[in-house]
């Protein structure tokens, strides 16, 4: 990263899409999205899917269109308050079988930027995007994943960046520092190494850091940056985030040793269920 880098099109936070169950479970999520899309100058698409069962549509029509008529009152609400902050809104009614395929289908049918998610819930969509379903979100959605646990707020103490200076991670470092500026918030970056004896390993982790770090202080954010040594890296970023208060991480969706291929089980994806704070996966290009 040098100063004069352009800034690439992960950057933008202008078009949020939002899938929510339209419930409690959902509010943090609708809340992120209102004050990204605030901070940002964008709009959000409000989405909600209702699950697909052709026999019973075919056999209980009216009840069919009554579940359709309370998820568009429902999501509507949801614009309403959107509106009511101040941002635009659009909504969007599917119906389905796999929560993780329409999220997807309809963040490239709406060109998204973001799609931001609730991790936790117990009924509706909410119920599904735990897990195998969130990870497959994060996996193939074709632009950047915030997973929002429920009870969060926008974040208000700092930004931890997790890098291993894969192509996913260099855009996450601009992603970061973007976000740290916009929040006037200080920015910690790390990347995790098993043992600092693995020299080529540690050469490729400390360049990673100081190449963000370099990025960030030339954007006039406040930012250190450090190699931590530890194993499963999960769990040493999520000691890293209790340590430093930090309320929101950002990370490349899939690090060195995925970065052509769309798998489950990255480091990103698993430590979404690790942590209380949100965290934003960012996609390659």
């Amino acid at each position: 990263m040098s100063e004069t880098r352009p800034l690439l099109p992960t950057g933008r936070f202008s078009n949020i899409l939002l899938a929510t169950e339209c419930s409690e479970f959902s509010r943090s999520a609708e809340e992120l999205s209102a004050a990204l899309a605030k901070l940002f100058s964008g709009r959000v698409t409000a989405m909600h899917m209702l699950f697909a069962n052709p026999e019973y549509e075919a056999l209980a029509p009216e009840q069919t269109k009554k579940q359709e008529i309370s998820a568009l009152q429902s999501t509507n609400r949801v614009k309403q308050w959107m509106e009511d902050q101040g941002v635009g809104c659009t909504v969007d009614i599917r119906r389905g079988v796999h929560p993780h395929q329409e999220i997807i289908d309809a963040a490239v049918d709406s060109d998204a930027d973001l799609v931001v998610m609730g991790r936790r819930g117990r009924r509706g969509l909410a119920r599904w995007m735990v897990g195998d379903a969130t990870a497959r979100v994060v996996a193939q959605a074709p632009c950047k994943v915030l997973v929002v646990p429920r009870g969060s707020v926008m974040w208000r103490t700092a930004i931890l960046l997790t890098t291993d200076g894969s192509r996913y991670s260099e855009r996450a470092g601009v992603v970061a520092t973007i976000l740290a500026a916009k929040s006037n918030l200080p920015l910690r970056v790390i990347s995790v190494v098993e043992s600092r004896s693995h020299v080529a390993r540690l050469k490729l982790a400390t360049e990673a850091v100081e190449r963000v770090v370099a990025h960030a202080r030339a954007a006039g954010v406040e930012v250190s940056g450090e190699v931590v040594e530890g194993h499963p890296p999960m769990d040493v970023i999520a000691r890293e985030v209790q340590q430093c208060g930090a309320d929101l991480v950002v990370g490349g969706s899939h690090g060195r040793t995925g970065i052509e291929r769309v798998f489950l089980g990255s480091v990103m994806e698993r430590l979404i269920g690790r942590v209380s704070c949100p965290v934003l996966a960012i996609k390659g290009g």
